[in-house]
């Protein structure tokens, strides 16, 4: 469970913006990995530390992180760190969780993203700090985006503040989909099964057109990659971008 005192760097700003929780094996493995991070964020974010146990009970302040770093630094763990990512995400679905994982084995990254996680950062080790890597993420739409666009059903469009996009009927389905899942990921098949095609004989050619066609849209009228591609699986949805009105 999470130590009853969690570490923290500063005090949280007076505007109560999310901070950010390093999640290790050992209180030391997060601490480390917040000083690691720290490099990357401005000064007055708060950032927070604490071990993690076998029981998975966390604290009711978990879902207030705007992301959540967990650090897997043995490769015996990768399987049962699975359960502590689906636990995290279950009753969490506003965090980005992020699994940074170390050492020089092969890891299904599909398995942690099927069970909640947003970003997979491979480390050789923990102490080999990644920067070029951290940064990539730092700077990722993931963790810059300031788009908030709302789906409305009923009038079967995309909207911010100031803008409004027509889609068609199927791509407005398959945007409450991935926004109504805690993963906000959808395999080839269920995204075939909500336009209409036949799960068991479909070209995926189409498929692909169709998402490529939905996600250009959104660029085009945001200026955000939206729908990102899992090789072999799927496609994901950004975290946080999209709300059902």
């Amino acid at each position: 469970m999470l130590s009853a005192n969690l570490a923290t760097r500063s005090p949280r700003p007076t505007n109560d913006e999310p901070g950010v929780l390093t999640l290790g094996r050992t209180r030391g493995v997060a601490d480390h990995f917040r000083t690691l991070i720290a490099q990357h964020v401005r000064s007055d974010l708060a950032l927070e530390a604490s071990a993690y146990a076998s029981s998975h009970n966390f604290n009711e302040h978990v879902g207030s992180y705007r992301a959540i770093f967990l650090i897997i630094d043995s490769p015996q763990a990768l399987e049962d760190n699975l359960a502590l990512v689906e636990n995290l995400r279950s009753d969490n679905l506003k965090p980005i969780i992020c699994a940074v994982i170390t050492g020089r084995g092969a890891f299904n990254k599909i398995k942690y993203y099927l069970a909640g996680a947003d970003i997979c950062i491979k480390l050789n080790t923990l102490y080999d700090d990644g920067a070029e890597l951290l940064a990539d993420f730092f700077t990722s739409e993931e963790w810059q985006r300031n788009i908030n666009l709302t789906l409305d059903p009923t009038r079967i469009c995309l909207m911010d503040k100031s803008k409004k996009l027509d889609i068609s009927f199927a791509e407005m389905k398959i945007l409450e989909a991935f926004a109504r899942t805690g993963n906000h990921i959808l395999s080839h098949d269920e995204i075939a099964g909500i336009m209409g095609l036949n799960t068991n004989f479909y070209d995926p050619r189409a498929l692909e057109k169709s998402i490529s066609r939905l996600r250009g849209k959104i660029k085009d009228m945001y200026g955000t990659n939206a729908i990102q591609s899992i090789r072999g699986y799927g496609y994901r949805l950004l975290r946080g971008l999209i709300s059902t009105a």
